[in-house]
């Protein structure tokens, strides 16, 4: 019974921290939805925490900034769209597209452009692909926390090319009718090439990530297909758990069975008299013996 206790006790903790962990997470990360103006259902999903790494052009130099994107920011109704065609390389993709403002950040704002084209390794058009992101950053909304600015808004832009694709779009993709997850670090880059062109030197970091673009008449997340990182330590959760549970059972009944070595015989005898013999009984058993073997 004990035992049984102390399993149940330890599942409870489990389950516990992993109720807080969610909890943890949902407050650590924005959720970014379009919506559909016929359906009223959302076409993308987009749940990540995203962090900005960008370079800026000051007076005389450059200065590296990392900036932080509030969860509390918001997806542009006006601007986002779940049709529109976006002309880039010479290309006019079909595409899905998310613009995210940032909170308490005036002129600040990322877009994330998705697609089913298959000049981008989309398998016959059954897969969407993150494809595009661009960043405007505007410097001057907030002189204390990027001093000597050159420029008080800056452009962004993730280079295409369907024959070299970029690590965001030859990462970030999934089955049509599922959702992209990826609850660890990853990062991409978005111009690593200084150039006036692309603009200054960008990266972009996303965690605790799930993303669902070409949604149709559903509010909620499709099956789940995990990025190749996170895939090998998912799949060592069950025997974590399991081993952990195994190792609780041998030391409570190793426990168990040396408190029950240190019992004096009156309390084992208590707790299961049919076990033990009585010592009283035991010697007129003794006796009757003898006498039986004289008799003899």
């Amino acid at each position: 019974m004990k035992q049984k206790c102390t399993c149940s006790l330890f599942i409870m903790v489990l389950t516990f921290i992993s109720i807080a962990d969610a909890a943890s997470d949902a407050a650590n990360k924005g959720v970014y939805k379009v919506v559909n103006s016929t359906t009223k259902e959302p076409c993308i999903i987009f749940q990540a925490d995203i962090y900005l790494y960008l370079t800026y052009h000051t007076s005389d130099s450059e200065k590296d900034v990392i900036v932080h994107v509030p969860t509390s920011s918001t997806a542009d109704t006006g601007v986002s769209s779940c049709n529109v065609t976006i002309t880039t390389s010479g290309m006019s993709v079909e595409s899905q597209l998310l613009r995210v403002n940032l909170d308490h950040m005036n002129g600040w704002t990322i877009d994330f452009a998705f697609t089913k084209d298959n000049r981008f390794k989309t398998e016959k058009e059954k897969q969407f692909a993150l494809y595009q992101v661009n960043i405007t950053a505007n410097f001057a909304s907030d002189p204390t926390a990027f001093p000597d600015f050159k420029y008080p808004t800056q452009q962004y832009y993730l280079h295409v090319d369907p024959n070299d694709l970029s690590d965001i779009g030859g990462s970030i993709f999934a089955s049509v009718g599922h959702s992209y997850y990826c609850p660890s670090e990853q990062k991409y880059a978005i111009n690593d090439n200084d150039n006036d062109k692309y603009g200054p030197m960008a990266y972009i970091k996303f965690k605790l990530t799930t993303i669902q673009a070409f949604m149709e008449d559903t509010d909620s997340f499709g099956p789940k297909e995990t990025c190749p990182t996170d895939q090998s330590t998912l799949d060592l959760v069950p025997i974590i758990v399991g081993s952990a549970l195994a190792g609780l059972i041998v030391l409570t009944l190793v426990v168990y069975l040396i408190y029950r070595s240190f019992l004096p015989e009156e309390v084992l005898n208590l707790v299961n008299p049919e076990a033990h013999f009585d010592s009283d009984t035991a010697s007129n058993d003794e006796i009757d013996k003898t006498s039986s073997i004289e008799r003899f």
